[in-house]
């Protein structure tokens, strides 16, 4: 479906409706947050010397804790990459791409700072670390197995100009953003402990609350009208059940 003549193309965002996908902008954007791994190695590790490059050095002199906060922006770069390639349908912009990977390598290396100066935080444990990480993981999976189911059922051309409402879409109406609150919540409890978890998460819900939802709805209902309006009712909350 091709954008309406009343929904211009935002340059910094993805482009809803037009499915011409192209592969410079997710290159870049895999680009970026492929490059954000050895930055937050070097950050954590406090050494510039990197695994794969200099023979003395390898990731098995890692902590598990080190090895924890490693792992989870690890993983949710590979689930990145793969949504470009295999999920995405619509195509990004290399504006949203450039952005889009700053802030994430630029959060990513802020987290990872955090967890150096974690024994200073206020009310950070060690024993908080490997729960933040289960916490991460978790989010990111049930948001990655969403989306394959979704994607799965979009692609059937019986489901064609149908609104997908199964898996987490019968819960909330926005369960990425969602699931995204609940890994950036946990790689923070990780990292800094919960006054950081607080803060770090609380981004994500303000830029979802304010921003991408009402962005997202506003698109849905535009597309698919009374349809969206059906969704509406049975799926009662945008973000979280019983609180928004």
């Amino acid at each position: 479906m091709s954008l309406s003549k009343e929904q211009k193309p935002d340059p910094w965002s993805i482009q809803r409706g037009n499915y011409n996908w192209t592969p410079g902008a997710p290159l870049l954007l895999a680009t970026f947050r492929c490059l954000s791994l050895p930055a937050q190695y070097m950050i954590i590790t406090k050494s510039t010397a990197l695994p794969f490059i200099d023979p003395n050095v390898s990731l098995s002199s890692l902590t598990l804790h080190q090895s924890l906060m490693l792992a989870m922006p690890a993983y949710i770069v590979f689930k990145h990459v793969y949504w470009l390639f295999f999920l995405m349908r619509e195509p990004l912009t290399i504006n949203f791409s450039f952005f889009g990977g700053i802030a994430d390598m630029a959060f990513e290396a802020v987290t990872s700072y955090m967890y150096t100066l974690a024994p200073q935080i206020p009310l950070w444990s060690p024993d908080l670390v490997v729960p933040g990480a289960l916490m991460n993981f978790t989010g990111i999976t049930a948001e990655w197995l969403s989306e394959i189911q979704r994607s799965r059922w979009k692609r059937d051309p019986k489901n064609d100009g149908k609104v997908y409402t199964g898996s987490l879409w019968g819960l909330v109406r926005n369960p990425s953003y969602a699931c995204n609150v609940v890994f950036a919540f946990g790689y923070a409890l990780a990292a800094g402990g919960p006054l950081y978890a607080v803060f770090y998460s609380g981004i994500y819900v303000s830029n979802f609350v304010f921003n991408a939802v009402p962005g997202f709805e506003a698109y849905m209902k535009q597309k698919y009208a009374g349809q969206w309006e059906a969704v509406e009712r049975k799926v009662r909350w945008r973000l979280f059940p019983g609180i928004y």
